[in-house]
Order: structure tokens, then C-alpha cells, then sequence
């Protein structure tokens, strides 16, 4: 497959694994949510009810008990760069600057079909809606390891349980899919992945996009710790347990750092 026939841009991937509401979510992280379907309501105080995996296993649901902080942009951003400058090679994306590229983002989507089209962009409102209801910051690593890290921090931890519920809800639906636009026609097949990470509530898919015979796979992880997501990819070759280790290591990392500054700003209260 020729690297570009399928490549999302960079800005566009760290939107789109952020945007919890759109199908198409599930070409960047192997997990969506939003849905013309809809999925069972989330009340406020409750907990989202699980529903059937693509494996057609219950999936848990994350728990609206205060966990990890809400995160203001600017302190997102600041920790996240932070330790982005850490990482040789890497490359940090503040929320203001995915956000400005949201024009082009949308343009992307609405030039490609996706069949089903429930796991795609329809009837649901503007990107820019759709990325109201958190912050986020996101991190590229070095090229050579395949990963991206994007960090989405929700005031309303209601809205994070919702998002998650109807990620669920749209899975088992969107296990296979195809989309076709300008000059690119590919297909995606979407499996979980076992994962554990220290969060309260993990989730991991692998994802095989075949173009004209010709496939490319990614692992994906995902973590909730109160008011924070963390999504972490991998891309690989032949081996998804060493790219789901690695993905899990990332957002390992991650949920360190944000514990330790919630840690450290609380001591300083």
C-alpha cells in the first residue's frame, strides 16, 4: 500500500481521536462513539451501561467517580509539552492549533463515503460541536515507532460516560467497514484487543486496513481515569501483542505524569 492512499493528516488523526461522535474515529483509534443510532441514555450520576464488544463480550463501563481532575487547556497543554520535549523526535499539537485545523478536517470527512454509513460522518453536527465537550493536547512520536498520543480532558464527566457508551453501541456495527473518496478505496476490519492498564477503565482494538491486497495494522488503547482519556497508537507489522504492550506503555505514561501533577498541585494547596 502506498503510504499516502491512506494517510490521515496528522492534525486531522489527533481531531478524529478526540472527537468521541464521529464513526470515522475508528480509522484513527479502533474506537468510536455517536451514532444515528442511538445508544441506551446516560443519566447524571449514573454509570453507562455496558454493552456488546466487537468481540460480543460485555465491555465495563467507566464510573463518574472522581478520579484524575478536569484539566484546564492551557495546564494540558503546559504538561503535555513538557514532557513531549522529553521524547526525542517528537512532535506536540496544542488544542488551539487542532482546533484551527478543524476546517480541514471537515473537508476531509465530507470528501469520503463510508459504508456502513453509520460508521462514518453524517447527520451529527460539526466537528467543532462534536469537540466541545473536552480539551485535549496530542503528541506524535518519534516517526520510526508508529505512535500518537492524544490526551482529552472532559469537564463533564457525564459527557465522557455518555461518549464511551455510544462508543460501545457503535463497535459490534462497525467491526467492517469501507471508504472511498479521491483517489482512495480501502477496507477496515476492526478486532479487540486484551488490555490492562492501571485506569479504571481500559479498552483495546486492532485495526487492519487492506488496500488492494496490501494491509496496514495499528493497535489501539484506551484509558479512563476521571475527567482524562488517553488514547494511544501503535502501528506494527506482524506482531499486535508487542505494539499493544508498547500503546499500553504510553498511556501508562501519561496517567503517571497527570497523578503526579494532580499529586504536586494538591500539595501545593
Amino acid at each position: 500500500m502506498k503510504q499516502t492512499s491512506t494517510r490521515i493528516p496528522t492534525s486531522t488523526r489527533f481531531l478524529l481521536t478526540a472527537a468521541s461522535s464521529l464513526g470515522i474515529v475508528l480509522l484513527i483509534t479502533g474506537c468510536t462513539s455517536g451514532s444515528g443510532t442511538t445508544p441506551p441514555p446516560v443519566s447524571a450520576g449514573t454509570t453507562a451501561q455496558a454493552t456488546e464488544s466487537v468481540s460480543g463480550t460485555p465491555d465495563p463501563s467507566p464510573s463518574v467517580s472522581h478520579e484524575l481532575a478536569f484539566i484546564e487547556g492551557p495546564e494540558l497543554d503546559k504538561a503535555l509539552d513538557g514532557w513531549a520535549k522529553t521524547q526525542p523526535g517528537s512532535i506536540f499539537t496544542a488544542d488551539a492549533s487542532l482546533r484551527a485545523k478543524i476546517p480541514a478536517a471537515e473537508k476531509w470527512l465530507t470528501d469520503i463515503d463510508v459504508k456502513p454509513t453509520e460508521c462514518g460522518l453524517y447527520g451529527i453536527g460539526s466537528l467543532k460541536d462534536q469537540l466541545d465537550a473536552s480539551v485535549m493536547s496530542a503528541v506524535t512520536l518519534a516517526e520510526k515507532t508508529g505512535a500518537d498520543i492524544t490526551v482529552a480532558s472532559y469537564p463533564d464527566l457525564n459527557a465522557l460516560v455518555a461518549d464511551v457508551a455510544a462508543q460501545q453501541h457503535l463497535d459490534k456495527s462497525c467491526a467492517k467497514y469501507t471508504v472511498s473518496g479521491k483517489q482512495q478505496k480501502f477496507s477496515v476490519t476492526l478486532s479487540p484487543l486484551k488490555v490492562a492498564t492501571s485506569a479504571p477503565y481500559s479498552a483495546g482494538t486492532q485495526m487492519v486496513t487492506n488496500n488492494e491486497g496490501t494491509e496496514s495494522k495499528q493497535a489501539s488503547v484506551r484509558a479512563i481515569d476521571g475527567h482524562m482519556m488517553i488514547t494511544a497508537t501503535r502501528a506494527f507489522t506482524t506482531d499486535p501483542a508487542a505494539a499493544t504492550k508498547l500503546a499500553t506503555a504510553d498511556v501508562e505514561t501519561i496517567l503517571t505524569l497527570l497523578r503526579e501533577r494532580e499529586a504536586q498541585a494538591g500539595a501545593g494547596r
